[in-house]
């Protein structure tokens, strides 16, 4: 009984023959595509257990050779309403059934999966399983099926998430309170999380309607039925684009190419009549109507007219013609047309839509008008009678997907459900500029159904049908019965009846005469003619009386009688020549089968004689290698007892050679110790004798010259020392004088060699000087015919002069290293460019949007000045550091050179490839590093740290790299940082040839601030180069004349000449061009060209001596001009009018801005060769001279933007830049993420550039940089505070995955796991974060926050900068055990008095950031702060437990609101007393001495109280506000 089986069939029997290399694989993945279709379009219906609910189109498409190349499949007539009800004793679809029976444990409790009767959407019609169906087998080949379609594990999970969250929003309930609220917010909070939806944003699209209304947003609660119809058509949507991403899905896996030939097969469902007939039924049958038309076309109209054609005589046979049942049904004021109008008006109802049937088409002989008044009415279809009822007609055909759900979709957190409706756009636009709104009627069901019934008839009807009918045999879906009547009536009422009567009765076989003869010639032989005498004269050899067959204009008409005599006789004639054919093959096959024999009898023998031989071959030879063997053993070992004779008297000999040596050795050493014996004895002889001697003297001289002796040597040993310091200085002095003597002398050498070369520099550039004193003239007049133009043009915007000249000579090469998707125009070349007074030749580059121009031809891999030790031939020389200018070049040589000219000869060349290391740290000094090489070590400091870690990276890659990566290398060192000067192609306002007969080659490039010109060697070259450099980039090309849109006179402002001038303008879809006087023929005085980042505003002051002048502000790409107008309304015309050229102008897209876009497309390998080949995504230590993303232009208009002085959105992002590059040298970055934060909240637009430049500045290898870590902790607070834009948003997940797989165990990767986690939760914020969330961020860690309450307790609670008042009102009441009470709890802003309820839905982060504010601006009540307060917002239930602690929370907060005076009390007396109860309960009995610390804790002392009363009741009150007084207390005790 599965219906769609006859389908898959079908694909099997085309794709039949032996298929091709890869075709198998396509036609395998087509045919695992069904589980998935058949499982999310098909469903249970009262007749098929397996019915397609939509209509699919499977083009199989084939290649020249017959074979299927690839496939596609188109789906028609989706039956959404199948998601949310179904008629009895039906099923939904099949895959909500096997997702709940199929899913494992851990997707059940993921998802929270339950039985499927416990569903709104699948227990509806008491049908919830069937015996013949399996669907947890069902489960296992849908995700077969996927897994064979390469949907990934994610995309897997993305889709069955939806269905669960569809199946879990049918059980919203909605009661009524003021509107439709939902029962139970567990649920709502399960459909907002498997949605990623947030669940006050979904609560409000349920229950509430937004509706715009003359510029203002109105907002309504719907009723209960209202929200429930908002549900299902919310989840109708949801389940429509579901499948449609899967379909599509799995279209890319089995697409070909478009070109190939195709079948199609359509499966669709077929007429149904039940008992009771709904919505569906009416649209399936109207489908159904309209097919068989198409069929009846094909098979009656088109038959007649092909024997009309032919001119055959024929009897025609009347048949069923179902066009006026079409009428009835889709024309004007057809069924459909009124169930749609009916539907739009606000009051219509299913009983004022049936009395509208009636009283429209009553007398039309299709529609069946009841005789008994009822809900019902009837249509006569082609296949019967069918009786439809119109209860809940209405309510299904309404699409009530507003605007409001299609919105809180789009801003789902999952990048999935926002691709599903990314492209749907909402009925209604958005309020237009100057009030106007572009409003579209929203399809309805019917109208949508009949639109896709269309496009497939429209489809259909470029293809050749043949028609399959299915035919079932019973009613009962069992096998082995067949039912007559069923099967007659299912034949008459799909036409068969009459396809068999029109065979019957006319020719169902036609050939073309010569495709009949081409057939049928072995039955034509002998027979001579015209092609259609010879078809005749074989017709009448086997039929003379000419009745089962007819001759027609171009073919032969047959009866098939006639066609089977026909093919038994060509059988026969061909079998007899087929028996000859035959003989002569088997005597060919036979001969050739004997040759065959013979072959392999002889080969065989040939084979056995070589092995026989071969077999006696080796036994000799094995008997010779046994005789070799043991020759060789003989040998050997004879050889081996003399070598071995040999090497024992050898060893005997060194033995006895090194016994001898060491007895001679011994004998020595004794000598030795005999003379040094002896020596030591005599020479203490003689110190005894002297030391005698000595004594002796010396005890004489003792006392007579102890101290002058003492005194003698001291004078004596100073001057020595004296002395010899004297000689140490003058020999220091000497040697330096030497030194300076020797320097001094090459240095005299260097400056003279260093002169001459100076003056012949000089004399060489006086030469040229004269030579170039023509060309210097004629720039001269250029520039004042610059500066005329300049004066004469009012300081306006000017017309290109003429379009660049056709043909480049100049080479335009494409990196073959881009992946595929991104192409890099390169132009470069040489030319003269003005120079000051002089003009010098530079090599010019155009590369990624940058005009760059060098000294010379960048032929190098990287180059610059630095500092290198040695290079005389002196000692001092030697050890001096010299600044050389060194170049390397792509062939792995370091040249260094004196000076930085293109000519320069080297002073020395060192070969990269032959070194053996690169020093990190060539000395002790800074930026400094090494390379050794053999025999010596080069020693060279670089001007800065991070051009030191440059040149080190580039000179390793140098050594390790390949010939191509070497050339990628080469090519990536053409940037602006090696160049002399570079120039925006964005800020290029004109370039434009120069004109001149003397230089006809030159050109000039025109900017805000700077005029350059240049010369190109060629015409052709100059050609290419103004061409490259129109600034046409960015939208501002001019195509030629256009429509006018608008014209007038206004009055132009010249805010640089403060003039004010009148001019016709005229605005048309490029821009604004302005004349002197109405004649627009001839050239404009000047243009403002427009482009998708313009903008326009009426400007705030009337100006003019009229007040009735209106003025509104141009911001263009340059300058920003303000043009008056006649009256407010005319100004207003001229901004509507621009703002729809703004419109329609193409979008700007940046290089970074494509880049992203290319890198979502881009895979793995492309990805890291888009980030090695293009810097502007990597970090730099360098400022921007433009913003990342499109800006638009001019200043920020909103009044909290003007309040703080921001400039353009262009300034300002480029400032945020410069701030980030300022982090590192900060000691608290706290202010400089508070300010960046707070731009980013007054200025929106700014957001997404600031992702990007952070972006920018964190995708860097340098892991512990300071400046990195700052950038981290920026992007930290970003993605705690707000999110960018969708497409901005997956770049930002892009960047944090590929950080976290590249280095992860690193302190980066914390802080990417905590922007991951953020993005995940991150809500709309009011306000920008307080210093305490932003020192949070920094730690990665939750923010504490403290929550007051009665009776002076507080609670210390976790939030994170998502965290909403709701959340922390469900946590503390969960912690005191109210989740259950009926009073409702919240929130509030508390100071003093002072009190507010703070919504649900509210970020907390931003209260507190708020206090903070309040606390900056000093806004409090009597000093005191600003907290957070746990209290009761509605009092609902006060028959509460006394013993509970809810009874607690409600007396405490009554008790508060009386002291403070909110409640009505009945007099003084009554406050106090209830004061003496609280203080007996707070503090106990009175006794003598006791003190109250605060007496309006206890009385409303603020209270006015009438003095009269006072006195009447004869009580006072008597202390301080910190206590009572004796009196008191003892009136209070007495009462």
């Amino acid at each position: 009984d599965r219906k769609s089986g006859s389908s898959e069939l079908s694909q099997q029997s085309v794709g039949g023959a032996e298929p091709m290399k890869g075709s198998g694989r396509v036609e395998q993945a087509i045919l695992q595509s069904s589980p998935i279709l058949e499982a999310l379009g098909n469903a249970k219906t009262v007749y098929n257990n397996n019915s397609s609910r939509f209509g699919k189109f499977i083009q199989l498409q084939f290649n020249e050779k017959g074979f299927i190349e690839g496939g596609r499949i188109l789906d028609y007539l989706l039956e959404k309403n199948r998601v949310v009800r179904q008629n009895p004793a039906e099923r939904n679809y099949h895959i909500f059934y096997a997702l709940l029976c199929g899913a494992d444990e851990e997707m059940k409790k993921k998802f929270q999966l339950y039985d499927p009767g416990k569903y709104h959407y699948l227990n509806q019609s008491g049908c919830v399983g069937d015996a013949s169906i399996d669907d947890a087998a069902d489960f296992e080949r849908v995700k077969a099926g996927m897994v064979t379609m390469e949907f990934s594990e994610e995309n897997m999970v993305d889709v069955f998430q939806v269905l669960a969250g569809i199946l879990h929003l049918g059980n919203i309930r909605f009661v009524t309170a003021g509107g439709a609220q939902i029962e139970g917010r567990k649920i709502l909070q399960l459909v907002a999380n498997l949605l990623s939806l947030d669940v006050y944003q979904l609560e409000d699209a349920l229950t509430k309607k937004m509706m715009v209304m003359r510029g203002e947003e109105i907002t309504t609660p719907l009723d209960v039925n209202q929200a429930s119809d908002s549900r299902d058509s919310m989840a109708m949507a949801l389940y429509a684009t579901t499948f449609r991403w899967v379909l599509k899905k799995i279209n890319s896996r089995i697409h070909g190419q478009e070109s190939f030939l195709f079948i199609g097969v359509l499966d669709i469902f077929g007429f149904e009549n039940f008992q009771v007939n709904r919505f569906e039924q009416f649209n399936i049958n109207f489908a159904n109507e309209k097919l068989q038309e198409y069929f009846n076309k094909h098979i009656f109209s088109l038959e007649q007219h092909e024997y009309n054609k032919e001119g055959i005589q024929w009897v025609e046979i009347d048949w069923v013609d179902n066009t006026e049942c079409l009428d009835l049904i889709e024309k004007k004021l057809g069924i459909l047309d009124l169930l749609d109008e009916e539907s739009r008006f606000p009051k219509g109802t299913d009983q004022t839509f049936l009395a509208k049937l009636h009283s429209a088409h009553a007398n039309n002989s299709y529609y069946v008008k009841p005789k008994v008044s009822g809900t019902t009415f009837g249509i006569k279809h082609y296949a019967g009678e069918v009786m439809y009822d119109t209860g809940g007609l209405l309510e299904k055909n309404r699409d009530t997907f507003r605007d409001d759900i299609l919105n809180a979709l789009k801003d789902s957190r999952s990048d999935f459900i926002y691709d599903l409706f990314e492209h749907m756009e909402p009925s209604t636009s958005d309020q237009q500029r100057g009030g106007r709104s572009r409003l579209r009627k929203k399809a309805t069901v019917s109208s949508q159904f009949k639109d896709s019934l269309h496009s497939l008839m429209s489809t259909l009807s470029q293809a050749n049908p043949y028609f399959v009918r299915c035919i079932k045999p019973n009613g009962s879906k069992v096998s082995n019965r067949f039912e007559p009547d069923l099967v007659m009536s299912q034949l008459r009422y799909s036409g068969m009846m009459e396809t068999v009567r029109i065979r019957r009765a006319g020719f169902p076989v036609r050939r073309l005469f010569e495709d009949f003869i081409f057939r049928y010639r072995v039955l034509a032989r002998g027979i001579a003619g015209s092609s259609r005498d010879v078809a005749g004269s074989v017709a009448k050899q086997f039929e003379p009386s000419e009745v089962h067959w007819q001759l027609g204009k171009t073919k032969i008409f047959l009866r098939e009688h006639l066609e089977t005599v026909l093919e038994k006789e060509r059988e026969k004639q061909l079998e007899a020549v087929a028996r000859i054919i035959q003989a002569w093959m088997i005597g060919f096959l036979t001969r050739k089968r004997f040759l065959r024999t013979k072959r392999g009898i002889v080969l065989i023998q040939k084979i056995y004689r070589g092995h026989f031989y071969r077999k006696e071959y080796l036994k000799i030879r094995r008997a010779v290698l046994v005789f070799q063997k043991f020759a060789r053993g003989w040998s050997a070992r004879k050889l081996y007892h003399r070598l071995l004779e040999e090497k024992r008297l050898e060893e005997e000999r060194l033995r006895e050679e090194e016994r001898q040596r060491k007895e001679e050795k011994q004998r020595e050493l004794e000598r030795l110790e005999e003379e040094r014996k002896t020596q030591e004895v005599e020479e203490m002889r003689a110190r005894l004798a002297e030391e005698e001697r000595q004594k002796t003297a010396a005890q004489e001289l003792k006392k007579r010259r102890s101290e002058e002796e003492s005194k003698r040597a001291v004078a004596k040993a100073r001057e020595i020392e004296r002395v010899r310091k004297r000689q140490e200085e003058a020999e220091r002095e000497a040697r330096k004088r030497a030194e300076e003597s020797t320097r001094m002398a090459e240095e005299a050498a260097l400056a003279a060699a260093e002169e001459a070369e100076r003056l012949a520099a000089e004399q060489s550039a006086m030469l040229e000087a004269e030579a170039e004193q023509a060309a210097i003239s004629q720039i001269a007049e250029l520039d004042s015919a610059l500066r005329a133009a300049e004066e004469d043009s009012d300081d306006e915007e000017t017309v290109s002069l003429a379009p660049p000249g056709p043909g480049s000579e100049l080479a335009e090469r494409r990196m073959s290293e881009l992946p595929p998707g991104i192409e890099e125009k390169t132009i470069e070349g040489y030319l003269t460019m003005k120079a000051g007074s002089k003009w010098k030749r530079r090599w010019c580059v155009l590369k990624f949007g940058t005009f760059m121009y060098f000294r010379g031809k960048q032929d190098f891999v990287r180059a610059g000045w630095m500092e290198k030790k040695g290079g005389g031939t002196g000692t001092l020389s030697r050890r001096n550091w010299k600044k050389r200018f060194f170049v390397l070049r792509d062939d792995r040589k370091l040249s260094y050179y004196e000076k930085d000219e293109e000519a320069a000869k080297p002073l020395g060349v060192i070969n990269i490839a032959e070194a053996k290391d690169i020093l990190d740290h060539g000395t002790k000094k800074a930026n400094s590093f090494g390379i050794e090489v053999v025999g010596r070590v080069y020693h060279i400091i670089a001007e800065s740290d991070e051009d030191c870690r440059a040149w080190v990276s580039v000179l390793k890659k140098m050594q390790q790299s390949s010939d191509v990566e070497v050339k990628l290398m080469k090519s990536e060192s053409m940037n602006s940082r090696n160049a002399v000067g570079t120039l925006d192609i964005s800020n290029i306002e004109s370039c434009t040839p120069l004109e001149s007969v003397s230089k006809p080659t030159a050109f000039t490039i025109i900017t805000a601030d700077r005029v350059f010109q240049f010369i190109a060697d060629t015409m052709g070259d100059m050609n290419a180069w103004v061409t490259a450099l129109q600034p046409t980039g960015l939208g501002d090309t001019v195509t030629g004349p256009s429509a006018v849109i608008e014209n007038g006179w206004l009055i132009k402002e010249s805010f640089s000449k403060k003039l004010r001038t009148k001019r016709y303008f005229v605005l048309n879809d490029q821009g604004l061009d302005y004349y002197k006087s109405t004649d627009t023929s001839v050239p404009p005085v000047g243009q403002i060209l427009i482009n998708s980042l313009c903008t326009v505003y009426l400007s705030e002051d009337a100006t003019g001596k009229d007040a009735s002048h209106s003025s509104f502000i141009v911001n263009s790409r340059r300058r920003f001009y303000k043009l008056t107008a006649k009256s407010h309304a005319d100004a207003q015309r001229w901004v509507h009018s621009i703002l729809d050229v703004i419109d329609c102008r193409p979008p700007i897209i940046t290089p970074t801005e494509k880049l992203i876009d290319d890198i979502k497309d881009a895979k793995p390998k492309e990805i890291e060769a888009i980030y090695r080949i293009n810097p502007i995504l990597c970090y730099t230590s360098s400022q921007l001279k433009s913003s990342l993303l499109p800006l638009p232009y001019g200043n920020v208009q909103s009044q909290k933007a003007k309040t703080r002085g921001y400039g353009t959105l262009q300034e300002e992002a480029l400032r945020i830049f410069n701030s980030l590059q300022d982090q590192e040298s900060s000691g608290d970055p706290i202010p400089v993420i508070q300010g960046i934060l707070q731009t980013c909240f007054d200025l929106p637009q700014l957001r997404n550039e600031v992702y990007c430049q952070l972006i920018k500045q964190t995708n860097t290898t340098q892991l512990d940089s300071i400046a990195v870590l700052r950038n981290w902790q920026v992007l930290a607070c970003m993605c705690s505070s707000f999110l960018p834009a969708r497409k901005f948003l997956r770049y930002l997940r892009f960047h944090l995955k590929r950080y976290q797989d590249s280095f992860p165990h690193t302190e980066m990767v914390k802080f990417s796991n905590f922007c991951t986690e953020a993005v995940k939760r991150t809500r709309q914020r009011d306000y920008p974060p307080s210093r305490e969330e932003i020192i949070a961020c920094l730690g990665r860690r939750e923010l504490t926050a403290v929550v007051h309450c009665f009776g002076g307790g507080t609670c210390k609670i976790s939030i994170n900068s998502s965290t909403t008042a709701g959340e922390v009102v469900h946590k503390l009441s969960l912690g005191i055990g109210v989740m259950d009470s009926k009073n409702r709890f919240a929130l509030f802003e508390q100071c003093g008095d002072l009190s507010k309820a703070i919504e649900d839905r509210a970020v907390i982060a931003d209260v507190l950031a708020k206090f903070e504010r309040y606390e900056a601006h000093g806004i409090n009540e009597g000093g005191r702060r600003w907290r957070l307060f746990f209290k009761l917002f509605c009092f609902l239930d006060i028959n509460v437990s006394a013993d509970s602690l809810e009874s607690g929370f409600m007396f405490e907060q009554a008790y508060n609101d009386v002291i403070q005076g909110r409640f009505p009390t009945a007099a003084t007396q009554t406050l106090v007393r209830l004061a003496a109860l609280r203080i007996q309960h707070d503090v106990g009995d009175y006794k003598s001495g006791a003190w109250i610390p605060n007496l309006e804790t206890v009385y409303p002392v603020k209270k006015k109280v009438q003095k009269e009363e006072e006195l009447d009741k004869g009580y006072t009150l008597k202390g301080t506000l910190r206590g009572l007084g004796k009196g008191t207390l003892r009136k209070l005790k007495n009462s």
